[in-house]
């Protein structure tokens, strides 16, 4: 019995070290068409998310028509790297490339793959948007519903463009209840342009805020969700603001902020600080209800949620500029208030 209870915990100790590696941003790049011996690159961000340093040891691709590249060998906790494979574009036709990555000390490889089609003319799609996610480009990955009244259904579109020969049907994944989402066309034929037109049911929310989530554009048959089709959705539900007599709003709090929005000079430090003076121009206390950040980069507090007539407190906030980057959703904190004036405030951030 004793040496069955060791032989259980020596394998959960293996299995708990065979998980622990740098995760990739994504492990399969299609990169459409290419054209015939014009070399094609492909890059994989590895993340260290553990608390000790990893080695890459080798990289080991699957034939000598690809060559690879990395930014460092060594990935530090907290730290990444980035991987690049090429590919020669030698031979015409599809093609399904894999390297196997090998980590000092682990005998099983971390595996990446890239795919395309090399051909003598690739097709000429003449497309300004601006969110490459391989055999498709949108006109944006960030969809933010601000300012959403109790029982409004507001609609928003997202361009897209099919950038290779054969048709191609969008779809979205992992669609929360209170969205909806229609293509037209439903189909798109190569280098056609269409819409999806995402639909948000503000009556599916039981309270007012912030309300943040990710779906997931599938490019092909059997797509996965992951960072590199990831499209973010935010929504801010106002509360509804019964009506005041003149009296009433004489009386009531009133919001005054010393900035609007705030620009922060990046001067390569990790976190850069800010704050902003709120005052009470009202005739009684000014209390918040909601006090939420979009962006995981930006941490900010408030000395109480409650602000009497005549004073002021700080709004501070820090922001990390390197975790901001990793998020799709802007900078912005959300205030929501009892003044019925403008009770929502977004308050942006930039950084230049």
């Amino acid at each position: 019995m004793k040496n069955l209870l060791s032989l259980l915990l020596l394998v959960s100790l293996w299995a708990a070290t065979a998980v622990a590696q740098p995760v990739p941003d994504r492990d399969f790049v299609r990169v459409g068409e290419v054209q015939f011996r014009r070399p094609c690159t492909a890059s994989f961000v590895l993340t260290n998310k553990e608390s000790k340093p990893y080695r890459i040891e080798r990289i080991e691709p699957s034939c000598g028509c690809v060559q690879s590249r990395v930014s460092s060998y060594r990935i530090p906790a907290g730290g990444s790297a980035t991987i690049y494979l090429t590919y020669d574009a030698r031979l015409l036709g599809v093609f399904y490339k894999e390297v196997a990555v090998y980590f000092e000390g682990r005998p099983e490889p971390l595996w990446l793959t890239m795919e395309g089609r090399v051909v003598k003319e690739p097709m000429q799609v003449d497309c300004d948007l601006p969110v490459d996610m391989g055999n498709v480009r949108l006109s944006t990955d960030n969809v933010e519903f601000d300012y959403v009244g109790v029982g409004e259904r507001p609609v928003a579109q997202i361009e897209v463009v099919n950038m290779e020969r054969s048709n191609y049907k969008p779809q979205l994944m992992q669609l929360p209840p209170y969205l909806k989402a229609d293509f037209v066309p439903e189909i798109l034929r190569g280098g056609q342009r269409g819409v999806i037109l995402l639909t948000l049911d503000s009556s599916q929310f039981s309270d007012h805020g912030l309300f943040q989530t990710s779906v997931y554009l599938s490019r092909y048959p059997n797509d996965l969700a992951g960072k590199d089709n990831e499209i973010r959705v935010s929504a801010v539900l106002c509360p509804s603001v019964r009506g005041l007599t003149a009296e009433q709003l004489a009386q009531a709090p009133v919001m005054r902020l010393s900035q609007e929005s705030v620009t922060l000079v990046n001067i390569g430090k990790k976190k850069l600080k800010g704050e902003i003076e709120i005052t009470n121009d009202g005739q009684s206390p000014l209390h918040f209800s909601r006090f939420q950040v979009f962006n995981p980069g930006v941490e900010a507090v408030l000395d109480d949620s409650e602000l009497l007539p005549g004073k002021s407190m700080k709004l501070k906030f820090t922001v990390k500029p390197a975790l901001v980057k990793t998020s799709k959703a802007d900078p912005r904190i959300l205030l929501i208030t009892d003044d019925p004036r403008r009770p929502v405030k977004i308050i942006n951030i930039s950084l230049k």
